[in-house]
């Protein structure tokens, strides 16, 4: 009785060492090829390896059914397929819900901005703390503002009101746009 409880011991621990052989050669035989296969889809090097781990992590549970198959190479390559396009489809899901997140997050900040009074409230205070600098501005200089960037008259026709040249124009402009600017 004890030497067929060896016997039976014995004989499951050469099964368990041929499988784990098998399961090596396996490895070493079409590791880097399903590496490769699996960043031809996924361009990435993380993701690619976790998938060929997964397929031979699958393939390591299912090694007593592997004897059954009868073209060993396509099975590992569809298991390998269908890894990156789960991989693939879990990838555009989180996407998706990440980009319509952002979207609802953009559109809930433009109501906000755009309805709240507070919105109202801060855009005339900015208003009449511009014309509060503009006011500041010395005579020549706000002149030439007021009429260009308020009344939205041309640069020439200043110019001839004003009995200046253009190039003077575009100093008083570019002098009153850096004050206004500094002290805001």
């Amino acid at each position: 009785m004890v030497l067929k409880s060896n016997l039976k011991n014995h004989s499951i621990a050469i099964e368990q060492s041929q499988n784990q052989d098998f399961f090596e050669i396996l490895y070493n035989l079409y590791y880097q090829k399903l590496y490769l296969f699996a960043f031809s889809y996924t361009s990435s090097k993380e993701d690619a390896e976790e998938i060929v781990h997964d397929v031979f992590l699958k393939l390591w549970k299912k090694q007593d059914e592997l004897s059954s198959i009868s073209n060993l190479t396509g099975y590992i390559y569809k298991m390998t397929r269908n890894g990156c396009l789960d991989f693939l489809r879990a990838k555009k899901n989180i996407l998706a819900i990440e980009s319509n997140m952002l979207q609802q997050q953009n559109l809930l900040n433009l109501h906000a901005l755009s309805d709240d009074p507070s919105s109202a409230i801060i855009e005339k205070e900015l208003e009449a703390q511009i014309i509060r600098e503009i006011n500041k501005l010395p005579e020549k200089c706000r002149m030439v503002f007021i009429k260009s960037r308020l009344e939205g008259l041309q640069h020439k026709e200043i110019a001839h009101d004003m009995k200046i040249s253009t190039k003077t124009i575009e100093n008083h402009i570019s002098k009153a746009l850096k004050k206004i600017k500094g002290l805001l």
